[in-house]
């Protein structure tokens, strides 16, 4: 549950490196298209190549490993049982069955479990990175310049300020039930599980409360959805960071032909 403390994603986004002074715009841009070659890719190590560029960009831009690596955490372990599962239900050459079960386990399944892990993990890293080295208020903000609808821009909005309070709230109760010995070496597995399903419960409520009431908070003040909460970036693109953007662009583009091509 430590790991909840971490998932304010407004934090640790101060620095003086050239990625962070890069323009918002150029930099959502890259990595929405970037997140596209990598899902295009074939070849497992080839998003590697990906999340290797992104983390290096992390070391560069002097952004805090640990944060970095602390918000993987999550999205790995749900990628990792997807992966997991894939080797015994994708395929149709079964080069091996699991004691016991029999189950099968196909050739298949296994490398393309690791293709799906390679290519979440790497999409992951470059959203990461984004959001490490961007307030989200900029982004929400490039995201209304490229004329996303507002319905749109205002949900992610919302769903970026209440995460840290969701989270903070998850922390309170795991230590609540911690403090009456509710997660304790003597208590078995099975009740730590049913105390996480509490949890989880109680959250889902109060989340769904805390949606009506700031639902009910905005209609009151007029809001009606039909206009932006953001004020359009008006100034023009620096023609130095159009260039980086062109450049990214380009060489992730020539990825995925490499990788069709010459891989």
């Amino acid at each position: 549950m430590e790991v909840m403390e971490y998932i304010n994603l407004d934090e640790y986004t101060k620095g003086r490196s050239a990625l962070h002074k890069l323009d918002a715009r150029i930099k959502v841009l890259c990595a929405i298209i970037s997140i596209c070659c990598i899902v295009c890719l074939t070849h497992w190590y080839a998003p590697l190549i990906f999340f290797a560029v992104c983390f290096g960009l992390v070391i560069y831009s002097r952004a805090p490993l640990k944060v970095y690596f602390r918000r993987l955490l999550i999205p790995i372990s749900l990628i990792a049982f997807i992966g997991i599962i894939m080797p015994f239900t994708y395929g149709t050459t079964i080069i091996a069955r699991v004691p016991w079960l029999m189950l099968p386990i196909y050739s298949e399944g296994i490398y393309f479990g690791v293709l799906v892990f390679t290519r979440c993990i790497s999409a992951v890293s470059v959203l990461n990175l984004l959001i490490l080295v961007t307030p989200i208020t900029k982004v929400m903000d490039s995201l209304a310049w490229f004329r996303m609808p507002a319905v749109i821009v205002d949900t992610m909005l919302l769903m970026f300020r209440y995460i840290g309070i969701l989270s903070d709230e998850s922390t309170r109760m795991y230590r609540a039930q911690a403090s009456r010995c509710g997660h304790s070496k003597s208590v078995g597995y099975c009740k730590k599980f049913t105390n996480f399903g509490t949890i989880a419960g109680s959250l889902m409520l109060r989340a769904f409360d805390r949606s009506v009431k700031v639902g009910n908070a905005m209609i009151s003040r007029g809001y009606t959805g039909k206009y932006d909460l953001f004020t359009l970036e008006k100034k023009r693109l620096p023609k130095s960071d159009t260039f980086i953007g062109a450049l990214v662009i380009a060489v992730s583009f020539g990825m995925v032909l490499v990788d069709i091509f010459a891989l």
